[in-house]
């Protein structure tokens, strides 16, 4: 098959690698006017149109890490916008030459794997491919974790937006709303952003305010918008120290609260004063005597969700801000149960998310990079490279025959050859070596790489070391953007629990458990075979075949009141023992199937539920059926989210769930202290 020329308009895809390979084929480069002329999409445009859609162009082939050169100040390549010339330099947009020991692409392969976000997973996933590229390499591709997983995220939806705003040093606004007091307009010059205790954090100058600040990332309640200038960080500055410095103690507070009798287990096995949890008072909740207790915590909003999620059977005493945090969240939760159902219907399943155009414009520039260096590789080592179906290979190949010069000669288009058992393509050169890294690829495996120097017992550390070094060289100008960026896991931080849990999972111990579930307000004893730890957006789990449930379970290590050793030890079985990679939520049988909405921010989330269907409904929100162990538990988890994630479908799980919440801000209503009114006064 040999390349012809597309009769119709080309996709978005084709027009930005056909771009790519004119720009970098001709050392003059393009003018506006030229460009205007031989494209496509760019035709029959007015003049408006155009420069929109020419800088829409320009912009997205940066992101992508194409070094697009504007070229003016003389009398050959002109001296305004309209005569200035554009082109690629190949030497400019080619990947350093970098090679890596068996170890060090097996490092590098974790490091990619670390991230659970699709968009970053993706950038990951392509930069490891750019960097190890030949199919005789070390098979690090398929690497895996095996005594602890860690699992980074950075799903918010602001997040992509502020790294670009910090790379680029460009002052940003947004709206902010703190763990206490209202949302206000935040303007900030950005000095780096990072990750701590499971949440990211910004950091930067206030200029409001005149200080240096710290926001959670999840607090920002608008989009990023940029403002004029340039920022200058101080000198020396790193984001690593300023995140380090934060202590999770720093901030503690006294709650004191009334439980209804046998409830809030978890609070009490904190309370600061352990006879107060059991002892009964004058007031009530839930219609029993209560049980005040009392607890130190950090945060409203994180702790009002928790509080949110007992609804009825807890009533926040002190202080204020804590009370107020936990009828946000009722109210929050409330509106949504009692808005109007969105308008959605399930497709048939999909075994993964349609890739975005800028994801297959890298890839079809990977793919050629690696085709024309290996001359001409069997197409299933080629599909197996970049992870990807024969037919889905056979795709992006017809897409790629399509590109070249925009209406050039048959000369300037790719020749793309895939008879038989091979594939080859012809007239492509320029872009035979890889494409340099972009921010977020750069990103991606830089992080990921520090996060295994963070691994329990370090069994990777000498290998991410080297491989670290390394990628820093081949990552250009982002090899330093561990300055302005950081991820610090969890388990860096002491726990007594964590550190029994990971030897008994190292000696293959049996474990003894005592274990809350906040859904049922309870706490099991179990019996477990220890498989592995994991660490996921902060919070750390164990990964263990459960005795009483006959199954592989996962135990957030914040819930085992306790954990102890039982003397027996396991023989471990490929099967029984084989580690879970897919979600932490474990399917039943006898689960009751449910539809729920998650609103955009909490996307993510839904995979955690392990969906049997999900589809996006006008409004932005994600409906998916899933399975619930007890129904039971919806009301407290829907609470928690605050308005984020609602029961859609069935009709009595809705009317349950909204009779739930009304009762308990009844409840915590008729609680407090009321003015006289003229009748009772």
């Amino acid at each position: 098959m040999s390349a012809k020329r597309n009769p119709g308009a080309p996709s978005r895809t084709e027009k930005l690698v056909s771009l790519t390979y004119a720009l970098m084929s001709r050392r003059r480069g393009y003018t506006r006017a030229e460009l205007r002329g031989i494209v496509d999409d760019y035709r029959d445009l007015s003049d408006d149109a155009f420069e929109r859609k020419f800088e829409r162009d320009k912009e997205d082939l940066r992101s992508l890490g194409v070094p697009l050169e504007t070229l003016t100040g003389d009398a050959y390549y002109g001296n305004d916008r309209q005569d200035a010339h554009y082109r690629v330099r190949p030497e400019v947009y080619r990947l350093p030459a970098v090679s890596f020991a068996p170890a060090e692409a097996l490092a590098l392969g974790l490091a990619a794997r670390v991230w659970k976000d699709p968009t970053i997973a993706s950038a990951a996933d392509r930069a490891f491919n750019r960097l190890s590229p030949s199919a005789d390499g070390p098979d690090a591709a398929g690497a895996s974790f095996e005594t602890f997983e860690p699992r980074l995220h950075a799903a918010d939806a602001v997040f992509r937006d502020l790294l670009a705003a910090v790379w680029d040093r460009t002052p940003i606004r947004f709206t902010y709303r703190p763990p206490s007091g209202d949302a206000a307009v935040r303007t900030i010059e950005p000095w780096g952003i990072g990750n701590r205790f499971g949440h990211w954090y910004l950091v930067g100058w206030d200029r409001d305010r005149e200080g240096q600040r710290i926001f959670r990332l999840s607090r920002i309640t608008s989009e990023i918008a940029r403002r004029p200038g340039t920022v200058e960080r101080p000198a020396g500055f790193r984001i690593g120290d300023v995140l380090d410095a934060l202590d999770p103690d720093s901030a503690r507070q006294r709650a004191t609260v009334r439980l209804a009798p046998g409830r809030g287990l978890a609070l009490r096995s904190r309370a600061v004063d352990p006879g107060a949890a059991t002892g009964h008072d004058a007031g009530d909740v839930d219609g029993s005597a209560a049980d005040t207790v009392s607890f130190d915590y950090q945060d409203d909003e994180a702790t009002g969700a928790e509080l949110a999620e007992l609804g009825p059977a807890i009533a926040v005493l002190a202080p204020q801000s804590l009370r107020t945090a936990v009828v946000r969240h009722l109210e929050g939760a409330l509106e949504a149960a009692r808005a109007p159902a969105p308008d959605y219907a399930f497709g048939r399943p999909r075994t993964g998310g349609r890739p975005s155009s800028s994801d297959v414009v890298a890839r079809a520039l990977d793919i050629i990079a690696y085709v024309v260096r290996e001359g001409a590789p069997l197409i299933e080592d080629t599909a197996a490279h970049f992870g990807l179906s024969r037919r889905r290979l056979i795709d992006d190949l017809a897409m790629i025959q399509m590109c070249g010069v925009p209406n050039g000669l048959p000369d300037e288009l790719i020749d793309v050859d895939f008879e038989g058992d091979r594939v080859s393509i012809a007239n492509a050169e320029g872009l035979s070596a890889p494409i340099r890294l972009n921010l977020l690829e750069a990103f991606s495996l830089l992080v990921g790489l520090q996060t295994l120097l963070d691994l329990p017992g370090g069994q990777e550390r000498d290998a991410a070391h080297g491989a670290l070094g390394k990628l820093r060289a081949a990552a250009g100008e982002f090899g330093d953007i561990d300055r302005i960026v950081s991820a610090r896991l969890t388990a860096t931080e002491a726990s007594g629990t964590r550190d029994g849990v990971t030897a008994a999972t190292a000696a293959d111990q049996v474990l003894h458990l005592s274990y809350y579930h906040p859904g049922r307000d309870d706490i099991s004893e179990r019996e477990v075979e220890p498989i592995r730890l994991l660490e996921d957006a902060g919070r750390t789990y164990l990964q263990a075949w459960c005795r009483r449930a006959a199954g592989r379970r996962n135990f957030r290590l914040d819930r085992i009141l306790a954990a102890a050793p039982t003397g027996e030890t396991y023989l471990r079985d490929p099967e029984r023992h084989a580690a879970d990679e897919g979600s932490l939520y474990t399917p039943a049988p006898g689960d009751t199937t449910v539809v729920l909405g998650f609103a955009p921010r909490l996307h993510r989330f839904a995979d955690e539920f392990a969906p049997l269907h999900t589809t996006k409904a006008k409004d932005g929100t994600l409906v998916a059926q899933v399975g619930i162990a007890e129904a039971a538990q919806l009301p407290g988890l829907v609470a928690r989210h605050g308005g984020e994630l609602r029961v859609i479908d069935p009709p009595h799980a809705v009317e349950a769930v909204r009779r739930w919440l009304e009762a308990a801000l009844a409840a915590d209503h008729d609680r407090q202290p009321h003015p006289p009114t003229e009748e009772n006064a």
